[in-house]
């Protein structure tokens, strides 16, 4: 096991210069980044799950900076995923057993979660599963487990989700509002600067990412009939123009969460966090500092 340590100073807490760390679970080597509070402080740490096929550089490295400047971040890449080893996960609980495994082997026995689009499913089924480990959740771009009540994506977002690769007009579509090209743009670029990157998600991985996520959003996995059970406080933020999980999704989330705050950004897509990295960030911030006196 590789030994989880936080230094002070300016590239600890910039995730264009944190490195790669790696810690082996059960014959997994598993990758992440770490990066230490800016702010000195050392609290329950956040734990970001990713989306479809999002690698540790996939996170907007502004959005990370921003919410490191307050808190301590942590990005897991789950099994083959980038540089990660292992089999794919082929269930949202799975992904979700793998996270908890991957936490208690960094020693933490209490974190905050942060959720992306897929990452959200698998933070449910963590609060779910996990209720001692998870003290509060984040689902960014996310929705419920699929039922009755739900609407569903739009045609093209999964023929151009497992496009090879992302041309501009793509990445617009998947993560922001239409007319949204400078910002789209600018998020492509500071995702650009890294330069020791994580390898692509391979076709394997992809396939079984794809086959979970269906299973989830058909409503095959029984986790919105649970959602009742989910006690911990959870910040749902998404866009009001989410070509992956229209807004409506949000509420039927919000309705079925016992503690629940919902923020519905307007003229924002799938990627919320993306398009506003510094308001998205100041609310996360507000929402944990709340969990934070609540344990004082």
């Amino acid at each position: 096991m590789t030994s989880s340590t936080i230094q002070r100073g300016d590239q600890q807490y910039r995730a264009n210069d944190v490195e790669t760390q790696y810690v082996e679970v059960d014959g997994v080597r598993y990758a992440y980044r770490e990066l230490a509070a800016a702010d000195g402080s050392n609290g329950v740490p956040l734990v970001f799950l990713h989306r479809f096929r999002g690698t540790l550089d996939d996170w907007d490295p502004e959005f990370v900076d921003a919410v490191a400047e307050r808190r301590h971040v942590i990005l897991f890449s789950d099994a083959a995923v980038g540089s990660s080893t292992g089999t794919a996960a082929t269930t949202v609980d799975a992904k979700a057993a793998n996270a908890a495994a991957f936490v208690r082997a960094l020693g933490y026995s209490a974190v905050d979660v942060l959720g992306f689009s897929m990452g959200g499913f698998v933070a449910q089924a963590l609060a779910l599963d996990e209720p001692d480990l998870v003290r509060s959740a984040v689902l960014v771009g996310s929705g419920p487990g699929g039922n009755a009540e739900t609407d569903p994506h739009t045609d093209l977002v999964f023929p151009i989700a497992l496009k090879p690769e992302y041309a501009l007009e793509d990445v617009r579509y998947l993560f922001f509002a239409e007319g949204r090209d400078a910002e789209t743009q600018a998020y492509m670029d500071r995702n650009a600067v890294r330069r020791d990157r994580e390898p692509l998600v391979v076709p394997e991985t992809i396939q079984a990412m794809a086959g979970l996520i269906m299973d989830f959003m058909g409503g095959k996995t029984g986790h919105y009939e649970r959602l009742g059970e989910l006690n911990q406080p959870v910040l749902i933020i998404s866009g009001d123009s989410d070509n992956f999980f229209p807004a409506k999704n949000q509420w039927l989330l919000y309705r079925e969460l016992p503690n629940a705050h919902l923020a519905i950004y307007p003229q924002a897509g799938h990627g919320p966090h993306q398009q506003h990295p510094h308001e998205v960030a100041s609310q996360v911030h507000s929402f944990l500092d709340v969990q934070d006196r609540a344990q004082a």
